[in-house]
Protein backbone atom coordinates (compact mmCIF):
# COMPACT_ATOMS: atom_id res chain seq x y z
CA UNK A 1 0.00 0.00 0.00
CA UNK A 2 0.93 3.24 -0.86
CA UNK A 3 1.58 6.12 2.31
CA UNK A 4 -1.34 8.72 2.53
CA UNK A 5 0.69 11.82 3.16
CA UNK A 6 -1.75 13.85 2.21
CA UNK A 7 -4.05 16.46 3.52
CA UNK A 8 -7.66 14.71 3.61
CA UNK A 9 -9.23 17.64 5.04
CA UNK A 10 -10.72 18.51 1.67
CA UNK A 11 -12.71 15.35 1.70
CA UNK A 12 -14.77 17.23 4.45
CA UNK A 13 -15.30 20.20 2.59
CA UNK A 14 -19.31 20.86 1.89
CA UNK A 15 -17.62 21.86 -1.74
CA UNK A 16 -15.76 18.85 -1.95
CA UNK A 17 -17.16 16.93 -5.54
CA UNK A 18 -16.37 13.44 -6.20
CA UNK A 19 -15.21 10.86 -8.46
CA UNK A 20 -18.74 10.08 -8.75
CA UNK A 21 -19.96 13.61 -9.52
CA UNK A 22 -20.55 13.68 -13.28
CA UNK A 23 -18.21 16.79 -13.77
CA UNK A 24 -15.43 15.40 -11.66
CA UNK A 25 -15.69 12.14 -13.60
CA UNK A 26 -15.65 13.09 -16.87
CA UNK A 27 -12.73 14.80 -16.42
CA UNK A 28 -11.04 12.22 -14.33
CA UNK A 29 -11.83 9.95 -17.63
CA UNK A 30 -9.70 12.33 -20.04
CA UNK A 31 -6.88 10.46 -18.30
CA UNK A 32 -5.64 7.19 -20.92
CA UNK A 33 -3.45 5.78 -17.95
CA UNK A 34 -7.09 5.72 -15.83
CA UNK A 35 -9.16 4.84 -18.84
CA UNK A 36 -7.17 2.08 -19.67
CA UNK A 37 -6.68 0.62 -15.83
CA UNK A 38 -10.65 0.79 -15.34
CA UNK A 39 -11.27 -1.18 -18.32
CA UNK A 40 -8.27 -3.74 -17.17
CA UNK A 41 -10.17 -3.81 -13.48
CA UNK A 42 -13.23 -4.69 -15.32
CA UNK A 43 -12.65 -6.52 -18.46
CA UNK A 44 -9.68 -8.52 -17.04
CA UNK A 45 -9.99 -10.99 -20.29
CA UNK A 46 -9.57 -8.18 -22.52
CA UNK A 47 -6.39 -6.75 -23.61
CA UNK A 48 -5.82 -3.03 -23.38
CA UNK A 49 -3.86 -1.41 -25.58
CA UNK A 50 -2.60 2.49 -26.27
CA UNK A 51 -5.15 4.97 -25.52
CA UNK A 52 -5.36 8.41 -27.44
CA UNK A 53 -7.46 11.02 -26.05
CA UNK A 54 -9.46 13.44 -28.09
CA UNK A 55 -9.93 17.35 -27.46
CA UNK A 56 -13.32 18.42 -26.09
CA UNK A 57 -14.81 21.52 -26.88
CA UNK A 58 -16.81 21.49 -23.59
CA UNK A 59 -15.83 24.30 -21.28
CA UNK A 60 -16.24 21.84 -18.65
CA UNK A 61 -13.64 19.13 -19.93
CA UNK A 62 -9.63 20.22 -19.18
CA UNK A 63 -7.54 19.24 -22.15
CA UNK A 64 -4.38 20.57 -20.23
CA UNK A 65 -2.66 16.92 -20.56
CA UNK A 66 -4.16 15.16 -23.97
CA UNK A 67 -0.83 15.95 -25.41
CA UNK A 68 1.59 15.23 -22.91
CA UNK A 69 -0.28 11.58 -22.07
CA UNK A 70 -1.53 10.44 -25.57
CA UNK A 71 2.31 10.99 -26.40
CA UNK A 72 3.09 8.24 -23.82
CA UNK A 73 0.44 5.83 -24.64
CA UNK A 74 1.72 6.36 -28.38
CA UNK A 75 5.15 5.82 -27.29
CA UNK A 76 3.96 2.44 -26.09
CA UNK A 77 1.98 1.15 -28.57
CA UNK A 78 5.12 1.77 -31.09
CA UNK A 79 7.37 0.13 -28.99
CA UNK A 80 5.00 -2.81 -28.79
CA UNK A 81 4.11 -2.91 -32.32
CA UNK A 82 7.74 -2.90 -32.68
CA UNK A 83 8.55 -6.01 -30.42
CA UNK A 84 5.79 -7.80 -31.06
CA UNK A 85 4.32 -6.65 -34.23
CA UNK A 86 0.67 -7.39 -32.74
CA UNK A 87 -1.98 -6.24 -35.17
CA UNK A 88 -4.55 -7.89 -33.12
CA UNK A 89 -4.39 -5.73 -30.01
CA UNK A 90 -6.48 -3.03 -28.87
CA UNK A 91 -4.53 -0.21 -30.24
CA UNK A 92 -5.36 3.53 -31.60
CA UNK A 93 -8.33 3.17 -28.74
CA UNK A 94 -9.93 6.92 -28.43
CA UNK A 95 -11.45 8.23 -25.63
CA UNK A 96 -14.58 11.07 -25.41
CA UNK A 97 -15.63 12.29 -22.58
CA UNK A 98 -19.57 13.87 -22.84
CA UNK A 99 -19.59 12.23 -26.47
CA UNK A 100 -22.58 13.36 -27.72
CA UNK A 101 -24.16 10.94 -31.13
CA UNK A 102 -26.91 12.72 -32.95
CA UNK A 103 -28.00 10.33 -36.12
CA UNK A 104 -30.25 12.32 -37.47
CA UNK A 105 -30.92 16.37 -37.57
CA UNK A 106 -34.02 16.20 -35.73
CA UNK A 107 -33.27 13.67 -33.64
CA UNK A 108 -32.26 13.61 -29.80
CA UNK A 109 -28.61 13.12 -29.19
CA UNK A 110 -27.21 10.72 -26.14
CA UNK A 111 -24.78 11.46 -24.40
CA UNK A 112 -22.14 8.93 -22.94
CA UNK A 113 -20.33 9.87 -19.95
CA UNK A 114 -16.79 8.01 -20.92
CA UNK A 115 -17.24 6.82 -24.60
CA UNK A 116 -13.87 4.33 -25.17
CA UNK A 117 -13.35 3.24 -29.27
CA UNK A 118 -10.84 0.65 -30.43
CA UNK A 119 -9.66 -1.44 -33.20
CA UNK A 120 -11.80 -4.46 -31.19
CA UNK A 121 -14.50 -3.25 -29.09
CA UNK A 122 -16.61 -0.43 -27.99
CA UNK A 123 -17.14 0.48 -24.16
CA UNK A 124 -19.53 2.90 -22.85
CA UNK A 125 -18.60 3.96 -18.92
CA UNK A 126 -21.25 5.62 -17.34
CA UNK A 127 -21.22 6.88 -13.18
CA UNK A 128 -24.97 6.49 -11.89
CA UNK A 129 -25.53 7.72 -8.21
CA UNK A 130 -29.60 7.43 -8.74
CA UNK A 131 -31.31 4.52 -8.83
CA UNK A 132 -33.11 5.00 -12.12
CA UNK A 133 -35.76 2.64 -12.94
CA UNK A 134 -35.13 3.22 -16.38
CA UNK A 135 -31.24 2.30 -16.49
CA UNK A 136 -32.35 -1.24 -18.23
CA UNK A 137 -33.75 0.71 -21.04
CA UNK A 138 -31.28 3.30 -21.27
CA UNK A 139 -28.25 0.47 -21.72
CA UNK A 140 -30.95 -1.03 -24.60
CA UNK A 141 -30.63 2.80 -25.85
CA UNK A 142 -26.77 2.95 -25.41
CA UNK A 143 -25.91 -0.29 -27.30
CA UNK A 144 -28.54 1.10 -30.03
CA UNK A 145 -27.14 4.21 -30.73
CA UNK A 146 -23.28 3.09 -30.55
CA UNK A 147 -23.82 0.35 -33.96
CA UNK A 148 -26.14 2.78 -35.21
CA UNK A 149 -23.31 5.27 -35.30
CA UNK A 150 -20.71 2.60 -36.31
CA UNK A 151 -23.33 2.13 -39.35
CA UNK A 152 -23.77 5.57 -40.33
CA UNK A 153 -20.13 5.89 -41.26
CA UNK A 154 -20.94 3.19 -43.87
CA UNK A 155 -19.22 0.12 -42.10
CA UNK A 156 -21.07 -3.15 -43.44
CA UNK A 157 -22.68 -4.80 -40.00
CA UNK A 158 -20.56 -7.69 -39.65
CA UNK A 159 -17.65 -5.31 -38.79
CA UNK A 160 -19.88 -4.31 -35.53
CA UNK A 161 -17.55 -4.84 -32.72
CA UNK A 162 -18.30 -6.35 -29.16
CA UNK A 163 -19.45 -3.26 -27.27
CA UNK A 164 -19.83 -2.93 -23.28
CA UNK A 165 -22.05 -0.41 -21.79
CA UNK A 166 -20.50 -0.54 -18.28
CA UNK A 167 -22.67 1.29 -15.17
CA UNK A 168 -20.40 2.30 -12.11
CA UNK A 169 -23.55 2.04 -9.60
CA UNK A 170 -23.50 3.78 -6.07
CA UNK A 171 -26.82 1.57 -5.35
CA UNK A 172 -27.75 -2.43 -5.93
CA UNK A 173 -30.43 -1.95 -8.64
CA UNK A 174 -31.42 -5.29 -7.89
CA UNK A 175 -31.07 -5.96 -4.38
CA UNK A 176 -29.28 -8.95 -5.04
CA UNK A 177 -25.97 -7.74 -3.13
CA UNK A 178 -23.80 -9.03 -6.01
CA UNK A 179 -20.39 -7.06 -6.64
CA UNK A 180 -21.13 -7.03 -10.61
CA UNK A 181 -24.23 -8.27 -13.08
CA UNK A 182 -22.79 -9.35 -16.26
CA UNK A 183 -25.04 -9.56 -18.63
CA UNK A 184 -25.50 -10.90 -22.36
CA UNK A 185 -28.15 -12.01 -24.70
CA UNK A 186 -29.08 -15.92 -23.96
CA UNK A 187 -31.62 -18.91 -24.85
CA UNK A 188 -33.03 -18.80 -21.24
CA UNK A 189 -34.69 -22.65 -22.01
CA UNK A 190 -31.33 -23.90 -24.08
CA UNK A 191 -28.68 -22.08 -22.28
CA UNK A 192 -27.49 -20.86 -25.51
CA UNK A 193 -25.55 -17.62 -25.68
CA UNK A 194 -26.83 -15.24 -28.95
CA UNK A 195 -23.35 -13.84 -29.92
CA UNK A 196 -24.12 -10.42 -30.77
CA UNK A 197 -21.17 -9.23 -28.67
CA UNK A 198 -23.00 -7.08 -27.08
CA UNK A 199 -23.05 -6.84 -23.04
CA UNK A 200 -23.94 -4.69 -19.88
CA UNK A 201 -21.95 -4.63 -17.21
CA UNK A 202 -23.28 -2.98 -13.80
CA UNK A 203 -21.19 -2.58 -11.02
CA UNK A 204 -22.65 -2.41 -7.50
CA UNK A 205 -20.38 -0.36 -5.08
CA UNK A 206 -22.54 -1.07 -2.17
CA UNK A 207 -21.92 -4.65 -2.26
CA UNK A 208 -21.53 -6.35 1.45
CA UNK A 209 -17.38 -5.94 1.41
CA UNK A 210 -16.88 -9.54 1.99
CA UNK A 211 -18.39 -10.78 -1.40
CA UNK A 212 -16.35 -7.97 -3.40
CA UNK A 213 -13.76 -9.88 -5.53
CA UNK A 214 -10.13 -9.02 -4.10
CA UNK A 215 -9.02 -6.72 -7.52
CA UNK A 216 -12.22 -4.74 -6.98
CA UNK A 217 -11.75 -3.88 -3.46
CA UNK A 218 -9.84 -0.81 -3.35
CA UNK A 219 -12.01 1.02 -6.10
CA UNK A 220 -15.33 0.10 -4.19
CA UNK A 221 -13.86 1.44 -1.44
CA UNK A 222 -12.56 4.88 -2.71
CA UNK A 223 -16.02 5.30 -4.35
CA UNK A 224 -17.29 4.43 -0.81
CA UNK A 225 -14.88 6.65 1.09
CA UNK A 226 -12.37 8.84 -0.97
CA UNK A 227 -10.10 9.12 2.08
CA UNK A 228 -9.47 5.77 1.18
CA UNK A 229 -7.79 6.45 -1.89
CA UNK A 230 -3.88 4.69 -1.59
CA UNK A 231 -5.22 1.03 -1.51
CA UNK A 232 -4.06 0.98 -5.59
CA UNK A 233 -2.39 2.38 -8.13
CA UNK A 234 -5.79 3.24 -9.76
CA UNK A 235 -7.29 4.72 -7.13
CA UNK A 236 -3.94 6.83 -6.19
CA UNK A 237 -4.38 8.55 -9.95
CA UNK A 238 -8.10 9.14 -9.56
CA UNK A 239 -7.68 10.74 -6.53
CA UNK A 240 -5.10 13.12 -7.99
CA UNK A 241 -7.22 14.47 -10.55
CA UNK A 242 -10.31 14.23 -8.30
CA UNK A 243 -8.09 16.98 -6.10
CA UNK A 244 -6.80 18.76 -9.18
CA UNK A 245 -10.75 19.49 -10.61
CA UNK A 246 -11.83 20.17 -7.05
CA UNK A 247 -9.54 23.26 -7.39
CA UNK A 248 -10.19 26.95 -7.14
CA UNK A 249 -9.70 27.44 -10.16
CA UNK A 250 -11.55 24.51 -12.09
CA UNK A 251 -13.95 25.82 -9.60
CA UNK A 252 -14.13 29.20 -11.10
CA UNK A 253 -13.76 28.18 -14.51
CA UNK A 254 -16.92 25.90 -14.45
CA UNK A 255 -19.25 28.01 -12.22
CA UNK A 256 -19.13 30.64 -14.44
CA UNK A 257 -20.77 28.26 -17.04
CA UNK A 258 -23.24 26.83 -15.01
CA UNK A 259 -24.02 30.47 -13.47
CA UNK A 260 -25.13 31.65 -16.76
CA UNK A 261 -27.44 28.73 -17.80
CA UNK A 262 -29.38 28.83 -14.58
CA UNK A 263 -29.45 32.19 -14.16
CA UNK A 264 -31.28 32.16 -17.28
CA UNK A 265 -33.00 29.17 -16.52
CA UNK A 266 -34.99 31.06 -13.51
CA UNK A 267 -35.56 34.18 -15.44
CA UNK A 268 -37.44 31.96 -18.07
CA UNK A 269 -39.38 29.93 -15.61
CA UNK A 270 -40.16 33.16 -13.76
CA UNK A 271 -42.11 34.03 -17.07
CA UNK A 272 -43.41 30.81 -18.31
CA UNK A 273 -41.59 27.58 -19.81
CA UNK A 274 -42.32 28.32 -23.52
CA UNK A 275 -42.65 31.97 -23.55
CA UNK A 276 -39.67 31.92 -21.63
CA UNK A 277 -37.70 29.80 -24.10
CA UNK A 278 -38.60 31.89 -27.22
CA UNK A 279 -37.71 35.48 -25.21
CA UNK A 280 -34.52 34.12 -23.36
CA UNK A 281 -32.26 31.75 -25.55
CA UNK A 282 -30.98 34.21 -27.56
CA UNK A 283 -30.21 36.32 -24.79
CA UNK A 284 -28.57 33.06 -22.96
CA UNK A 285 -26.33 32.29 -26.66
CA UNK A 286 -25.38 36.04 -26.34
CA UNK A 287 -24.01 35.77 -22.65
CA UNK A 288 -22.58 32.42 -23.40
CA UNK A 289 -20.84 33.67 -26.68
CA UNK A 290 -19.15 36.43 -25.00
CA UNK A 291 -18.19 34.30 -22.19
CA UNK A 292 -15.96 32.60 -24.72
CA UNK A 293 -18.11 29.36 -24.38
CA UNK A 294 -17.85 27.03 -28.27
CA UNK A 295 -20.58 27.83 -30.40
CA UNK A 296 -21.10 23.97 -30.85
CA UNK A 297 -21.48 23.89 -26.82
CA UNK A 298 -24.07 27.17 -26.73
CA UNK A 299 -26.03 25.50 -29.32
CA UNK A 300 -26.53 22.83 -27.72
CA UNK A 301 -27.36 24.12 -24.45
CA UNK A 302 -30.10 26.29 -25.97
CA UNK A 303 -31.54 24.77 -28.87
CA UNK A 304 -30.28 27.59 -31.21
CA UNK A 305 -28.62 26.41 -34.45
CA UNK A 306 -24.62 27.00 -34.90
CA UNK A 307 -25.19 29.54 -37.80
CA UNK A 308 -27.99 31.61 -35.38
CA UNK A 309 -25.48 31.46 -32.86
CA UNK A 310 -22.18 32.60 -34.85
CA UNK A 311 -24.77 35.75 -36.27
CA UNK A 312 -24.98 36.87 -32.68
Amino acid sequence: MIENNKDNSIYDSPKFLPFTDDRIFMNVMRSPKICRALLELILPNEEIGAIRIKKSDNPFVDNSEIDEEANESMDESDSSDKDSEQTDSLENLSVETQKTLKLEADAHGVRFDAFVESSKLWADIEMQTDNDSMIDKRARYYHANMDLDFLEQGQPYENLKPSYVIFICTFDHFNMDEPVYFFRSWDVEKSLPLKDLSYTIMLNTKCSPEKVPEALKPFYEYLNDPKKNQASELTRMIDERVRKFNSNEWRKRYMTFEYILNEHKREGEAIGFEKGAAQKQREIAKNLKQAGIPVEVIAENTGLSAEEVEAL
